[in-house]
């Protein structure tokens, strides 16, 4: 222990000896332990802390996948026979997201809302502040029961202690409240947390006399399922379990099942979704730029070791054993870490932060992020790795002394061919590192560009949307809510600034999906001729509001009610895979929407050019749209054109709401252009995040080849001196001296090409639209790179060049 505080104090009194040393070398320390501070800290959070609830991983999402390969809801009658003839689960339950009008509580309000069933609170282990959650008998038809969550508690009823037992009204339709869920309890996670929870009786009335409600349509598919396995129970031998389930559905119900069998994954994984991969990749990124900065401060402490080969030729003379010196210098090199760990801290407060704001909000529990204790954990860790990295050989060098040699010529030229070599090796790993990143990050900027210059389909451009939620106990029966949306969108067309208004049930890029299947007329109504499609319901203009051109055909009339022929709008390419080299106008398909019973065939009246309704980065599917008038019940957005700023005339479409009704309230309004921001807001993350990583390796490399060409200028002043007194000219100084520092990089750009070429291909699911080892790319970045070299080897070579002969001869 003696030992050791000996070496810390002589260590710190070394650091502090050379102030100048000692802050350059912490600084760029910190900037790479901070970096992969910051980045951790996200990944801590969102990938590898379990979700709040007991036993988490056990938890998995379930899910129907239909025959095309693609993952399905869940309908109500499934999940009942799912829940009571699988063995491997301690539980399962579904779930749905909406919206609900809260009324009889000061302003009105649309909440969040999860329709679930009783299994949910149990599943989760989850238990209630206040009350209790639902109980079994509250699934059934004519229970309207709630459990309300914190913040809606405290936020629209001031958190009265006596909630539990009050009713309240939502939807025009009086609840009781059973429960209050503490603070923090979140289900499903999300960025904006739920308010409520609905029992799924709710989904057990009749929506019209003689219909069935939506729990008995085993062809109603709408829930998501999330269970719990029982301990000892693996992923595989629950697939099977209920795939043997499923089996039996398809042969009890052949007309009904839809599902071609069922999958799960635990749910953390399902969560995350994509953007697992990508934070790991970007956590590679963040280790490569922490390795250039091991490399800039090895060599900056080769250097230094040069100067004290006098100091360990001493200490060896009088006694010290190598390992003794080399302890010694490795403390030092821990005391830097150390130092630039602390000031890692205060940069990844800062980091955590910035990311925090750039994150897109599909990045589940980024909210939550901060630097806890396993966070600092790993700071304190990585800092002692990296002192041990860029510490070791250096000291190992900086022993390896010849001690007549160096006593006798003062401790200058000490410095041999192997010390130039590893200097130059570190260089070239840190060209090749930078040259890694810089591709990666070039890749990305490409594939993002690419992306922003997709054409969506529509003009986004002065649109606001806005969803006006009619409560089913007002506008419940027939006529009642097409009659009120007829009248609204008359009131906000005739708003000043309005150009032109409609309706749309699922909106583009708005992260909803109404997949469907369709029948081709002339094919035979075998089921598995079945072809999927998306369905959307629109009102006549829409497609002129959203700027979306016909093909061929027309748009919807306000003469396309229930009295006339039933019609549909195609899109190019649903005509495209159906119709090949046929006019689709006057053909007729069987779309799986109707107002009520069989859906009826359908005559195509127009086809439209497609839309990007799921994404940029996703190519158009086969979609139809209806005519709002002929399937008056589904809950639309509304979509206005303006003249000016959107969001300017949002206090008068409220006005105009309030005039019609004054307990409905306008609620999720988003112009357009914030939709389009949203969509590519996980790769605009990556790409500015990669970018900023590949903008910090370049930096360090070219200051660690500066360095390093400086140094050897240093070292090399009486040669470079004899040179230029033999009549060596300026430009053979310059020749020789940038020729050095160009070998080493053009060596760097090589190894990296190379490794580039293996390792961009774990970006491919990144990128949109460019190969991951995309040539341009590739020989831009390299020649961009190679160019920077040069200009870090120019100002040593000027300085060498400029040497007085007679100076430099007299100088060693």
């Amino acid at each position: 222990m003696n030992i050791l505080w000996q070496d810390l104090r002589i260590g710190a009194r070394m650091l502090m000896k050379h102030p100048g040393f000692t802050l350059i070398a912490a600084l760029t320390l910190a900037m790479g332990i901070g970096a992969n501070t910051a980045i951790f800290s996200v990944i801590n959070t969102v990938l590898l802390k379990p979700l709040p609830y007991a036993d988490s991983e056990r938890l998995v999402a379930v899910w129907e996948v239909r025959k095309n390969g693609a993952r399905g809801s869940v309908s109500y009658p499934n999940f009942v026979d799912w829940r009571a003839q699988n063995g491997v689960f301690e539980g399962i339950a579904v779930y749905e997201e909406d919206t609900m009008a809260l009324t009889g509580a000061g302003e009105p309000a649309n909440l969040r809302v999860v329709i679930t069933t009783p299994d949910l609170f149990p599943l989760l282990n989850a238990r209630p502040q206040l009350g209790r959650s639902f109980l079994p008998e509250e699934e059934k038809a004519g229970s309207r029961v709630i459990v309300l969550g914190h913040g809606a508690w405290r936020k629209h009823f001031g958190a009265d202690p006596n909630i539990v037992g009050r009713r309240i009204m939502l939807d025009g339709k009086a609840f009781n409240v059973a429960g209050v869920m503490p603070a923090g309890f979140d289900f499903p996670v999300k960025a904006e947390p739920a308010d409520l929870w609905v029992s799924a009786a709710i989904n057990s009335e009749q929506e019209s006399p003689g219909d069935k409600a939506a729990n008995e349509r085993r062809t109603a598919h709408f829930y998501h399922a999330i269970a719990r396995l029982k301990a000892g129970v693996t992923l595989a031998a629950a697939g099977a379990d209920l795939e043997t389930v499923m089996g039996r559905l398809r042969t009890q119900y052949p007309d009904e099942v839809v599902g071609d069998h069922a999958a799960m994954q635990p749910y953390l994984n399902d969560l995350v979704g994509d953007v697992e991969w990508a934070l790991l990749v970007l956590f590679g990124a963040v280790g490569m730029v922490l390795l250039i900065a091991c490399a800039n401060v090895a060599s900056l402490l080769l250097a230094r070791g040069v100067a004290r080969q006098r100091e360990f030729a001493l200490r060896a003379a009088l006694g010290a054993g190598r390992r003794r010196i080399v302890q010694q210098l490795l403390t030092e090199s821990l005391l830097l870490a150390s130092l630039g760990g602390l000031a890692a801290l205060l940069l990844a407060t800062w980091g955590v932060e910035l990311l925090k704001a750039l994150s897109p909000q599909n990045l589940p529990r980024v909210e939550a992020v901060r630097l806890d204790g396993r966070v600092l954990v790993f700071t304190l860790l990585i800092s002692l790795l990296t002192g041990v990295i860029f510490g070791l050989i250096p000291a190992l060098r900086a022993t390896r002394v010849n001690l007549n040699e160096t006593l006798n010529e003062g401790g200058r030229s000490g410095e041999g061919l192997r010390r130039n070599r590893l200097r130059g090796a570190l260089v070239v790993a840190e060209v090749a590192l930078a040259l890694v990143l810089l591709v990666g990050a070039g890749l990305l900027i490409n594939s993002f560009a690419r992306l922003l210059r997709v054409n969506p389909g529509f003009d986004p451009h002065q649109v606001l949307t806005f969803q006006v939620d009619l409560p089913d106990a007002k506008y419940g029966k027939p006529g009642q809510s097409f009659n009120f949306n007829h009248e609204m969108l008359k009131r906000i067309e005739a708003l000043p600034g309005v150009r032109s208004v409609a309706m749309i049930f699922k909106a583009p890029l708005g992260g909803s999906d109404a997949s469907t299947t369709i029948q081709i007329e002339g094919q035979p109504a075998d089921k598995t001729r079945y072809q999927p499609a998306g369905g959307r319901i629109a009102t006549p203009g829409y497609f002129r509001t959203l700027g979306i051109p016909f093909i061929s055909g027309r748009d919807f009339t306000e003469r396309d009610d229930l009295n006339a022929p039933p019609v549909i709008i195609i899109n190019e390419t649903l005509a495209q895979q159906y119709f090949p080299n046929q006019n689709p106008i006057g053909k007729h398909i069987h779309p799986g929407v109707s107002v009520e019973g069989k859906p009826p065939w359908r005559e195509i009246v127009g086809v439209t050019r497609s839309v990007r309704h799921h994404g940029l980065n996703l190519e158009p599917r086969p979609e139809y749209y209806l005519p709002y008038a002929q399937t008056p019940d589904f809950p639309l957005t509304t979509v206005v054109r303006t003249a000016g700023d959107p969001l300017a005339i949002v206090g008068a479409v409220r006005n105009e709401v309030r005039s019609l009704d004054r307990e409905l309230a306008v609620d999720r309004v988003k112009t357009f252009d914030q939709y389009m921001a949203e969509s590519v807001a996980q790769p605009r993350f990556n790409t500015l995040l990669l970018a900023l990583f590949a903008g910090a390796a370049l930096i360090l490399t070219m200051i660690g080849l500066y360095g390093v060409m400086t140094y050897s200028v240093a070292r090399r002043t009486r040669e470079i001196g004899v040179r230029v007194a033999l009549g060596a000219q300026t430009g053979d100084v310059l020749r020789l001296i940038v020729g050095q520092g160009m070998k080493l990089t053009l060596l760097g750009v090589v190894i990296g090409l190379v490794a580039s070429l293996w390792l961009t291909r774990l970006m491919k699911s990144m990128l949109y639209g460019v190969s991951p080892t995309d040539p341009l790319t590739f020989a831009g970045i390299a020649l961009f790179l190679a160019l920077v070299g040069a200009l870090a080897c120019w100002a040593p070579a000027r300085r060498a060049a400029k040497v007085d002969p007679i100076v430099a001869i007299r100088c060693d």
